[in-house]
């Protein structure tokens, strides 16, 4: 016998066997009873299906909470079994908060701190075993040829186009503070020391370790989740070899490079700034910058590069080669390359400029 719903008033008898397709049904009659006190009489009700029943203890949870009630009558030993499973279900004490101590935000620190020095620690054995690899005389010819290709060639578009960019805002501000006093004679001076001491050599690396790091990061974290890198290793190859130096020696022939680039386009943009909005004509622009430069400034932009490189090649593959887990894991092994990476890059550049202020030629503080 099918499930049927009979209304009386205040009263509401369902009869028969209630299965999912009567959950429309039922749903509809009780909440469509719009009385304060409504009976529920099950006196010829047989079976009710679970969902039948989770729907009716719902519907009277929600009127008791609005002041309202329905009142259970007339169910079987089975049906009044289900009902006092929720209401056991419902009288059952939530678990209580548990409250955070000062300590314990202590040891949350103490946990991150540690995690970091093993990365740090982890992060140095890597590269001790990556350079040792580098020394073993064995090169990759046709694969490093590719990583130069990419992290080079690949990035040349990039890196010249920020940097002119660069070049073309700093020379218009520079200039145009410089104006209010008559100096903008020195601006091509100031914008040449900032873009090859420090902005052309840092935007590039940033650069570089957003294209290079993270594509490292993925390969490599890829390679692991798929275990070609537990093949590789079972085969009998060095990993540090086969896997690390290509890049690692990519990005020594070409990060010297795209810096050097970077530095002749961020000062052709100060010679576009400086025609456009100061009139300064291009001849004196150039000699200004002549004067200014000295061979070692450009050598220590490719010195920096030397750097960099050995950063962001064994950051991405050591970050890659954390990888456990899934595609989840290699995207948080990308992100962590690019930050650590240019952390790092920053870190690096401060310590190279201490040092440079003692070594180039003519400058004194």
């Amino acid at each position: 016998m099918n499930g049927e719903i009979a209304h009386n008033g205040d009263r509401i008898r369902i009869s028969g066997r209630f299965s999912v397709k009567d959950l429309e049904d039922v749903t509809t009659s009780l909440e469509g009873n719009s009385a304060r006190h409504l009976v529920l009489d099950f006196s010829n009700c047989q079976s009710i299906d679970g969902c039948i029943a989770v729907r009716i203890w719902s519907i009277a949870e929600a009127k008791n909470a609005k002041g309202a009630s329905l009142e259970f009558r007339g169910m079987n030993p089975d049906i009044e079994a289900i009902f006092n499973t929720f209401k056991a279900i419902d009288d059952r004490p939530a678990l209580p908060v548990q409250k955070h101590t000062l300590l314990y935000n202590f040891e949350d620190i103490g946990d991150k701190v540690l995690a970091t020095w093993d990365t740090v620690y982890g992060l140095a054995i890597f590269t001790a075993k990556a350079f040792k690899a580098l020394f073993s005389g064995k090169v990759r010819g046709s694969i490093t040829a590719y990583y130069m290709e990419q992290s080079g060639v690949m990035a040349i578009p990039i890196v010249i186009t920020l940097n002119w960019l660069m070049g073309v805002v700093l020379g218009y501000q520079a200039g145009y503070q410089m104006s209010q006093f008559g100096g903008e004679l020195f601006m091509p001076a100031l914008l040449a020391y900032s873009i090859c001491w420090e902005i052309g050599p840092m935007m590039t690396a940033v650069l570089v370790a957003g294209r290079s790091g993270s594509a490292f990061a993925a390969e490599i974290g890829t390679m692991k989740v798929r275990q070609e890198v537990d093949a590789l290793e079972v085969m009998g190859f060095n990993l540090y070899g086969y896997i690390v130096t290509p890049k690692m020696i990519a990005l020594f022939v070409v990060m010297p490079l795209l810096i050097t680039a970077a530095n002749f386009a961020g000062m052709a943009g100060g010679l576009a700034a400086g025609g456009i909005f100061l009139k300064m004509p291009a001849v004196v622009y150039i000699a200004e910058v002549r004067k200014a430069l000295i061979p070692f400034d450009l050598y220590w932009g490719v010195v920096k590069g030397f750097f960099y490189s050995t950063i962001i090649s064994v950051t991405g593959s050591y970050m890659g080669m954390r990888v456990r887990g899934g595609p989840a894991a290699v995207g948080r092994a990308t992100t962590s390359a690019v930050v650590v990476s240019i952390f790092l890059v920053i870190l690096v550049d401060a310590l190279l400029s201490l040092l440079f202020i003692h070594i180039r030629p003519g400058l004194l503080l």
